[in-house]
């Protein structure tokens, strides 16, 4: 194996496919990247048998062609560092050489045959996303995932698809986010409820969305693929099951009180009330109190060895007066993931859940348990 290529189209490979690289399995084939060069393109593959990456550079020259593992860790580091020029990459029985300005690297590295089988995902529910659009909708439901990985069903999102409508739902038994989308159905069957990871899905939320690029998916039996431009993604279906949501989401009358307020400011008040409490609970982030009181809703947060924090935001407010302890930081997840300016809060009682969502939209629902005082 020999190619030539520019740092960047190496370091963009294996970036690429770095995620999917295990860090806790002993097996060296699992802890490296495999490097295929072969019909002018230079493949690199990684998977931890729970999600597997796969990527393709073709901005490359390949003078012979050949595969070989390599620990990915290192050449990850040795690529960063690299100055930003052409290199020579090639093999000499398992040894990789790399060569830039005059000098060389060596490592050691693995017969490909070492690498598991690549998984190959067939189905017959298929279909595409905007891939812009399937990024934002992930952001606003994964974030109520858990993840604790002691209980399967909780770290993944509940994809329910029947046609073209999409309903994507998120829990860890304290909160739940809940989105109705739409995407285009390819395949033969247009119906499935499957329970996919949300660490793939957070990692397709990473990639830079390019001007229409959509998302191809494939939902087979025991797993599923997203496919990006040069990028493929692969993981194991959640076998679990997940629960009964419906039954948590209140009905419109158990509401007693409700505000309009302004996200950002909102946002920026809970920012900084969280500066007291942010250390005080395993989540993270403390106890905030949310007093709604005559068109005012007040944010106040305590340490008894530091200090206090109470500010108050105007609000347009329906129903009762009302006061409720949240966790701040589930608040803030919500409130950054938000695109619009106006959210509504709505509240069935101090102890009972409360719903959040946009001003104008009905397709998006967020809903927290409040804690006890």
């Amino acid at each position: 194996m020999k190619i030539r290529c520019e740092k960047e189209s190496l370091l963009r490979g294996l970036q690429g496919v770095y995620r999917a690289v295990s860090t806790k399995n002993t097996i060296f084939a699992l802890s490296g990247i495999l490097l295929i060069a072969e019909e002018g393109v230079l493949t690199f593959k990684a998977t931890d048998m729970e999600i597997a990456i796969e990527y393709r550079e073709h901005d490359i020259t390949i003078e012979e062609e050949g595969s070989i593992i390599v620990p990915a860790r290192y050449i990850l580091e040795i690529a960063k560092k690299l100055p930003s020029e052409e290199v020579t990459l090639f093999t000499e029985g398992y040894t990789v050489y790399i060569r830039y300005s005059g000098s060389e690297i060596t490592i050691n590295g693995l017969d490909q045959e070492e690498f598991p089988a690549f998984p190959q995902v067939n189905g017959d529910v298929a279909g595409r996303f905007d891939l812009e659009v399937f990024q934002k909708d992930i952001k606003e439901v994964s974030i109520a995932s858990a993840l604790d990985e002691s209980r399967p069903a909780f770290t993944g999102v509940l994809f329910e698809i029947e046609g073209k409508n999409l309903r994507m739902v998120a829990t860890d038994t304290h909160r739940l986010a809940l989105k109705n989308t739409f995407w285009e159905p390819t395949g033969e069957k247009d119906t499935a409820s499957v329970l996919i990871p949300a660490k793939i899905l957070r990692e397709i939320s990473k990639l830079t969305a390019e001007d229409d690029e959509t998302v191809e998916v494939v939902i087979g039996n025991h797993q599923v693929s997203f496919s990006v431009g040069n990028i493929l993604f692969i993981s194991r279906l959640i076998d679990g099951k997940f629960p009964n949501y419906h039954s948590v989401i209140p009905e419109e009358s158990r509401f007693v009180a409700s505000v309009e307020i302004d996200v950002r400011h909102f946002l920026a008040t809970l920012d900084r009330a969280s500066i007291m409490v942010k250390d005080q609970l395993r989540d993270r982030a403390g106890k905030a109190r949310l007093i709604l009181e005559n068109e005012t809703l007040a944010v106040h947060t305590q340490n008894v060895e530091v200090g206090k924090i109470h500010e108050s935001i105007p609000v347009f407010q329906e129903g009762q007066d009302i006061e409720v302890v949240v966790n701040s930081r589930y608040m803030l997840d919500v409130l950054n993931v938000l695109e619009e300016e106006t959210m509504v809060m709505k509240f069935t009682g101090p102890s009972t859940p409360m719903v959040m969502e946009g001003k104008d939209r009905k397709d998006y629902l967020y809903l927290t348990l409040p804690l006890k005082s």
